[in-house]
């Protein structure tokens, strides 16, 4: 709702407007209208007392000639009487300047209100006396003014009513339809389209309300269009990702085989010339259908949310070396010269990336800057490492180089900006790809062309230096011997913030091989009560924890200063970009993904933990071990993760088994009720609980029911099998845990 300053309502201006006119009105009855009353009156009254005057002095005229004083006396004594405002008459006469009245001395003093009259007694044009008139009005001036004061009390109390009735009138015909409105106006802008203003009028304030209730059916009904439509669309959509995020295995399965076999062909004595030619062909079109499987593939795993990542700290230098070397075949074909700048400054320098898919990031450059390009042209590679630690990799092109207005279409899908048409293959989604890659990854992708000008991308990650980081060396078939250098990490104190027992146990195994202070806390809210009365230089933080969640808990420690040095990292599940948004978001440093490795964990802490000091050496070696014994264990994780040692493995095993058995009979019992709130929550809880114990497909089947749950669906099938993967995994934890004290 649009916020009204006070003083531009409507009611607070009638308000002022009629305060306004009735100070203009008492202005004028008190600084004009009752001095001007004054006035009149006494004018008027002056004016009549000279006219008696006159008169007297007419009457006067024949005893002035005569002599006959006494009835001028008479006369004037008469007018005394008769007029009570005159208050003393003087004659004087006009030849000699003798006081013929009164016949006393003339010593009256003068008095508020007087007012002195005179007139000259003439006849025959001959003056002959001098009449002096005192008069005094203030007796009849203050009547006046009472009855004046009178008539304005009532003209005020009559403009109070008629000023009231007026607000009054206002606000019921104008502002208060016009406050409903707004009212509902805002309502509906916040999506509640069932309001309504009743009309109570029959003029144009009516006639607005009328039009916004036909708005407001109009708006209504469009919305449910709208959702069900929309409703479709993401239905739809989202049918048509997952079937094709689902198909990768069958899609790639059977056009591998055929490449395959194509690719047998060149090595089969006995097949002929044209035979190999074929094969060749056949190789050439499934490679090239292949990249375009893989391609939508990725993109339709982006946009359903099921694009993974693994992250680790790889070396920038061997990913691009290899690259170059990879695509060094095709330019060599096309015709194009590769020519790198400063390389060597990228030596020793780490990027917090998944490695493959930043592979397919550079791959994906430099082999369209090949196809792309001119014929015997060349590709400038330039590397450079800012002083804020950010790392630069540009791949600039002699092409035929972009507009403006097509460097914009260049991450729309299928747009190759008019190239359908020519020899050289492609899908349109490519780049698409790639910068989803590249911000998914926490990196940046930049654009500058011009025409015949060629073309430059440059890709922007942070780096972090070889000092910070332990590099992770993971063979294929297993986990090959590692050592882990315990004095390598400073001596700091770390808080982890977790609800699952078992987590907490693969946690503080870990912490403890790394020599790290660790405290551990049940939920958010317990581990901020113990931040205000302890001191940690880290906090690892779960995500989903019941009563104050890992996001909440970041809020609520950054909104603190006294928490500003205070580390936090994020230990999740979940590494999609929307929720690795959040944790920054938050206020968070960083974000460890589960399950934990060892490794990964002490290159987190190395690289957060400041004043790093080192002291003896003490290595402690992992070794392959085999997992055909164990069907449901991920051996070699479970070794990254906890190390060698079977006393560790079976302390965490027995943590896991008080809490799981639990849990899956809370899951079986919101299953039968439909409550799916609390059904992902302790699917979430189980899953998080067996990647700490490598039992990696009971994790995936939690996933799937969590998933389901927070879709509001249920699948009976997916309990039955967690059940039964549940049964094998207790089975098997047990079988290890005996076999380790029939060994003691």
């Amino acid at each position: 709702m649009l916020k009204i300053n006070w003083w531009r309502s409507l009611r607070v201006q009638s308000f002022i407007a009629v305060m306004v006119f009735g100070f203009l009105l008492i202005c004028l009855f008190v600084f004009y209208a009752l001095p001007e009353q004054a006035r009149w009156v006494n004018d008027g009254l002056s004016k009549a007392a000279q006219r008696s005057l006159q008169q007297l002095s007419t009457s006067i005229t024949t005893p002035l000639l005569t002599r006959q004083y006494a009835e001028l006396y008479e006369q004037i004594d008469s007018q005394l009487e008769i007029q009570p405002n005159w208050k003393a008459i003087r004659v004087v006469d006009t030849a000699t300047q003798n006081q013929l009245y009164p016949l006393n001395e003339w010593l009256r003093e003068s008095v508020a209100g007087d007012v002195t009259l005179k007139e000259r007694v003439e006849f025959l044009d001959k003056p002959l006396a001098e009449i002096t008139l005192v008069v005094n009005f203030e007796t009849e001036v203050n009547e006046a003014a009472k009855l004046h004061y009178t008539l304005i009390y009532i003209q005020f109390f009559i403009l109070v009513i008629f000023f009231i009735a007026l607000a009054w009138l206002v606000d019921y015909r104008i502002t208060t339809p016009l406050r409903s409105l707004e009212i509902a106006f805002s309502k509906l802008a916040k999506g509640n389209f069932d309001c309504r203003v009743s009309v109570q009028q029959k003029n144009e304030i009516g006639s607005v309300t009328n039009s916004f209730n036909k708005m407001a059916s109009e708006v209504a009904n469009s919305h449910q269009k709208v959702n069900a439509l929309r409703i479709q669309a993401e239905s739809a959509s989202k049918a048509k990702s997952d079937f094709m995020a689902n198909m990768s295995h069958e899609l790639r399965t059977p056009l591998n085989a055929i490449l395959g076999l194509a690719q047998l062909y060149q090595y089969d004595s006995n097949a002929s010339e044209i035979q190999k030619e074929n094969a060749q062909s056949i190789y050439q079109a499934g490679e090239h259908l292949l990249l375009l499987i893989n391609d939508v593939l990725d993109l339709t795993s982006i946009e359903s949310g099921n694009l993974q990542f693994n992250f680790e700290h790889a070396p920038v230098k061997e990913m691009l070396v290899n690259c170059i070397e990879l695509v060094s075949e095709l330019a060599r074909v096309e015709l194009v010269s590769l020519h790198t700048h400063d390389i060597d400054s990228l030596e020793g320098v780490y990027l917090y990336v998944d490695k493959r898919r930043f592979k397919q990031v550079l791959l994906n450059l430099l082999s369209n800057a090949i196809k792309y390009n001119k014929v015997r042209g060349k590709i400038d590679i330039r590397c450079k490492v800012d002083s804020d630690t950010r790392c630069n990799i540009d791949i600039e092109d002699t092409g035929c180089g972009f507009s403006q207005d097509d460097i914009l279409r260049l991450f729309k899908p299928f747009d190759r900006l008019g190239a359908e048409t020519s020899k050289t293959h492609g899908t349109g989604i490519g780049l698409v790809i790639t910068k989803e890659l590249i911000e998914r990854m926490q990196g940046e992708l930049k654009v500058s062309s011009k025409i015949d000008n060629g073309s430059c991308f440059k890709v922007s990650f942070n780096s972090f230096t070889k000092d910070a980081v332990v590099a992770e060396h993971i063979s294929p078939t297993g986990v090959e011997a590692t050592t882990i250098n315990k004095q390598a990490l400073p001596l700091i104190k770390v808080l982890v913030a977790e609800d699952q027992l078992t987590n907490q146990q693969v946690l503080k195994q870990q912490l403890t091989m790394l020599g790290v202070d660790s405290t551990f806390a049940n939920n958010g809210a317990q581990a901020w009560q113990i931040l205000q009365s302890n001191h940690f230089d880290m906090l690892l933080s779960d995500i989903q924890m019941p009563l104050l969640n890992g996001l909440e808990l970041a809020k609520k420690i950054r909104s603190s200063k006294k928490y500003d040095e205070l580390i936090i990292i994020a230990v999740t599940a979940n590494i999609m970009k929307d929720n690795i948004e959040a944790c920054y978001a938050c206020g968070m440093n960083g974000f460890i993904t589960k399950p934990v490795e060892l490794e990964s964990l002490k290159s987190l802490l190395m690289e957060h933990a400041k004043g790093i000091t080192n002291t003896e050496k003490n290595q402690i070696e992992v070794k392959e071990q085999t997992s055909c014994t164990f069907t449901q264990l991920d051996m070699p994780l479970l070794c990254s993760m906890l190390g060698n040692e079977p006393q560790t493995h079976c302390l965490v095993f027995n943590a896991f088994l008080q809490t799981a058995c639990e849990q899956v009979k809370l899951i079986e019992a919101f299953t039968h009720s439909a409550n799916y709130t609390d059904l992902a929550f302790q699917a979430h809880g189980l899953k998080s609980s067996a990647k700490s114990v490598a039992a990696l497909k009971l994790s995936d089947i939690c996933q799937k029911i969590e998933s389901l749950a927070e879709q509001k669906k249920l699948d009976e099938t997916l309990f039955f099998e967690l059940e039964m993967t549940f049964n094998e995994v207790l089975a098997q934890l047990k079988i290890y845990c005996n076999q380790y004290e029939q060994q003691e």
